[in-house]
């Protein structure tokens, strides 16, 4: 497989609002914390429209692509596309495996969509912790977070800003932010970015469905 096919997992993302103030744990109240992780774990099932960005930091090299991504708690489905030239790829993962098609509809399996993006690209897309990631829910071994606080008419809110996880043997900076309320229910995220030694990934979610 070429290089260039990580052209499927990139975006070079313009503009940024000024980022909230951060608030470590100690000074924010968990109620606050619950409240919205409560909210983040309930849901089941969720679509996203955005735009995602791959930078290699060793080699200085960046791409970009459109995204349309739909979970469920069995399916994953990761549409990969170019608004005039239309579908790029698709990735997809439910309880049989994973197989990703090319933009000749040509098949590829695997176990799961992590693992299968590590064999065809040579690189381990962290698509397993970026599912949680995506809609501000606190992953399993995450450490250093901060906080921002949302009051609200009845009770504050406090989504995640930032955090320290190690996954697949790298340490990733996690940091979102831009939350606002999805369809007068959940307050979820609209810009994310993962940080390592040696990538880093930006998605700017342009819509939400729940």
């Amino acid at each position: 497989m070429k290089l260039s096919l990580l052209l499927l997992f990139s975006l070079i993302l313009v503009g940024c609002a000024t980022p909230p103030k951060e608030i470590p744990m100690s000074a924010i109240d968990s109620n606050a914390v619950a409240r919205h992780q409560q909210q983040v774990g309930a849901l089941e099932q969720w679509q996203l429209r955005g735009q995602l960005a791959l930078f290699n930091l060793n080699a200085d090299e960046r791409d970009s692509v459109y995204l349309e991504w739909r979970q469920s708690p069995n399916t994953l489905q990761l549409r990969f596309y170019h608004p005039l030239k239309g579908t790029l790829a698709r990735l997809e993962q439910d309880a049989q495996g994973a197989t990703y098609y090319d933009e000749d509809e040509q098949a590829f399996y695997g176990y799961d969509a992590e693992s299968l993006v590590a064999r065809l690209f040579n690189f381990e897309l962290p698509i397993n912790l970026l599912q949680q990631v995506v809609t501000g829910k606190l992953p399993q071994g995450a450490q250093q977070q901060r906080y921002q606080l949302l009051e609200q008419p009845e009770l504050p809110l406090a989504p995640l800003l930032s955090y320290q996880v190690s996954r697949n043997e790298q340490q990733w900076q996690v940091q979102l932010h831009d939350y606002e309320q999805s369809q007068g229910t959940v307050f979820l995220p609209h810009n994310v970015e993962l940080r390592s030694n040696d990538w880093r990934i930006k998605l700017r979610v342009r819509e939400w469905k729940l």
